[in-house]
């Protein structure tokens, strides 16, 4: 009857964390997906995007930007993975070390050509004057976010 019970109580403990990881999961997703359309009404306002302007300039902007957002999560994990790998920074050579730093330089170059292709493309469908709206726009709704983020983590510890 033990070894039932104990089963029994492994068995639930492992649907507990999948049910919590799951709606963790699934919370971050949504919270995503609330940012993103936040972020599109916020840039579209900003930019005062014509509903011409705005079919052709979404797809053209997502695509770059989940690009850019992909190599700069690849940026910022890989090197850290692979110090962390090697058992810390004091456990690579200096060669090693210039390898990564390779590695990362030539990723920034990467966001940058993203950067200088999504601007071109958009030169396109909108004015300059707007692409340059679109980096304020930008800037603005990243400050916002972080703002309401540390509000409500400086809630959270209350």
């Amino acid at each position: 009857m033990r070894t039932k019970d104990k089963k029994m109580k492994k068995l639930l403990l492992l649907v507990y964390i999948i049910l919590l990881t799951t709606n963790t999961t699934f919370s971050q997703q949504q919270n995503r997906q609330k940012i993103k359309a936040l972020k599109t009404a916020h840039i579209t306002e900003a930019l005062n995007l014509t509903p011409t302007e705005a079919e052709k300039f979404w797809p053209i902007y997502n695509m770059y930007i989940i690009k850019i957002q992909a190599l700069k999560r690849s940026l910022e994990g890989g090197i850290q993975h692979k110090v962390q790998l090697a058992g810390g920074i004091d456990f690579i050579s200096n060669k090693e070390a210039q390898k990564l730093i390779d590695e990362a330089i030539l990723i920034e170059q990467q966001i940058t050509d993203n950067k200088i292709r999504l601007v071109k493309e958009l030169s396109n469908i909108i004015s300059a004057k707007k692409i340059i709206q679109l980096k304020k726009a930008e800037r603005d709704f990243n400050r916002r976010i972080l703002r309401e983020f540390g509000k409500r983590r400086k809630l959270q510890r209350q």
